[in-house]
């Protein structure tokens, strides 16, 4: 009975042997292997403070305007010959002149959802002499924030109310302080 048990011990110490050489020797078929289980990532969330939305359609009279985006103010004669330009005159009145020249330093038109905007101010005077163009196509509304000497001065179509990119939140900002 003794020599029986040995040689069970001597058969087991065989055979975990012979499993630990397979495995030391890279042989891991046999052996299960531990399954670790992918990352997942949480999905991104917008920072609508920061994001710009995404470009909207324009329709009905003002929809030429989005011909204008991404292109300077003075290169598409946005300002002097386009849909907006007999309003623009219109709002700003005697200041017109005044943003002509605190634009003269001037951004791209861009767009932030529905509403397109252009900023800029007047050459060796940025930070007292500036302005920015906010235009809300599908109700054909503007609005102007005109800096001199650093006081701002707002003109808007009446009962409008056009929600500020975050670039023109920035500046309005920068000039406060």
């Amino acid at each position: 009975m003794i020599n029986l048990t040995l040689s069970r011990i001597g058969v087991v110490s065989t055979l975990a042997l012979g499993g630990m050489a397979l495995v030391a020797c890279g042989d891991n078929a046999a052996a299960p292997q531990p399954t670790t289980p992918p990352a997942v990532e949480a999905p991104a969330v917008p920072d609508t403070a920061t994001t710009p939305t995404a470009a909207t359609p324009i329709t009905g009279e003002w929809a030429a305007l989005q011909t204008f985006a991404d292109k300077s103010p003075s290169q598409s004669n946005l300002f002097t010959d386009s849909p907006i330009a007999a309003d623009l005159r219109t709002l700003l009145g005697d200041k017109h002149a005044a943003f002509l020249t605190n634009m003269q330093v001037e951004s791209p038109l861009q767009q932030d959802g529905d509403v397109l905007f252009a900023s800029g101010n007047k050459q060796h005077a940025g930070g007292s002499d500036q302005a920015y163009l906010l235009v809300h196509p599908q109700t054909k509304a503007l609005e102007v924030g005109l800096w001199e000497a650093g006081k701002l001065t707002t003109y808007k179509t009446d009962g409008s109310n056009i929600r500020k990119p975050q670039d023109v939140q920035t500046m309005i900002s920068n000039a406060q302080s």
